[in-house]
């Protein structure tokens, strides 16, 4: 066996090469955007691909190596760089199809990151749940006649400009977003990128921007599950890709009632499911998916260690 090592910007990609000239397994070493902690020199271990735990325990081990010549001495993985790109391996299903989105490294990864080493840092959940269960109650349409009294408007995405819906989301995510583990800056011209290929995939209605005097404050990004049409005729699943309010707003429940505009427009666009994607173990979202009713479908992780 021997390993290709090439150059990628400041990155390295590695690869494993059997004795017949297979390659068995590769991965990327992330030095370049990663995010920071005090105290750390933190690199990152992404791409990473293998389906044989001996090939890759070599390859993650070769990993180390590199980065511990770069005076990394502390490795999160699977992470492509940073948090705004591909992260997490799953690491429990209930064995339903993979949802639009989803794009997690196999459950079977887990092993080799704890045969390494690898401490768990951080977990997320999937949950889905019936949209006819969201939740309703006189307080959340009490706090909607608050919203006018401050006048606080939320209107659809507008898919004509979305460029500059696209400019307001990235302002209320960079600025929502700070706290989560391993938060990262992210230039605006490169999260426009990111969301720039849904936009064709989106029901303007099903994306909800909320502003006060014309200032963005917060947003709800939902897309239908377009993965189902690999196994069914129709789409009856909506996903709740993200959604966040400023903090200084954050206590009259504009989370709350934006997923109680989205689960009335979507019983009449005939959504049936919802999922709520991605949430952090320790965020509000986790609670708002347990009020709406919904049920764990899938965790993920991410591992950390230092070298």
């Amino acid at each position: 066996m021997n390993f290709k090592i090439k150059n990628i910007e400041e990155n390295i990609e590695v690869i494993l090469i059997d004795d017949n000239d297979k390659i068995v397994a590769k991965a990327v070493c992330y030095l370049k955007n990663t995010p920071k902690s005090d105290g750390k020199n933190m690199g990152t271990i992404g791409e990473f691909e293998t389906n044989n735990d001996k090939y890759g325990e070599i390859l993650l081990k070769k990993c180390e190596e590199i980065l511990k010549e770069k005076n990394i001495n502390y490795i999160v993985t699977p992470m492509n760089g940073n948090t705004w790109n591909k992260y997490r391996t799953m690491n429990y299903t209930n064995g339903e199809e993979l949802f639009l989105l989803e794009n997690v490294n196999p459950i079977e990864h887990n092993k080799i990151f704890l045969n390494m080493g690898y401490k768990e840092l951080y977990t997320y959940t999937s949950n889905k749940g019936l949209i006819e269960n969201a939740y309703e109650s006189e307080a959340l349409r009490y706090a909607e006649t608050v919203l006018d009294v401050e006048k606080i408007k939320i209107r659809k995405f507008n898919k004509e400009n979305y460029i500059e819906d696209l400019k307001k989301i990235y302002n209320i995510s960079k600025n929502s977003f700070k706290k989560n583990p391993f938060y990262t800056n992210i230039p605006e011209e490169d999260f426009i990128k990111q969301y720039e290929k849904y936009i064709k995939m989106i029901d303007d209605e099903l994306v909800l921007i909320v502003e006060k005097e014309g200032n963005e404050i917060g947003f709800i990004f939902c897309i239908p599950d377009y993965q189902q049409l690999n196994y069914s005729k129709t789409i009856d699943t909506l996903i709740l890709k993200t959604i966040a309010v400023l903090p200084e707003y954050e206590e009259y429940a504009i989370g709350n009632i934006l997923l109680s505009k989205i689960a009335k427009i979507a019983k009449k666009k005939n959504f049936k499911k919802w999922i709520f994607a991605f949430m952090y173990s320790n965020n509000t979202s986790q609670k708002m998916a347990k009020r709406n009713k919904t049920e764990k479908i899938r965790e993920y992780v991410i591992y950390g260690k230092e070298i």
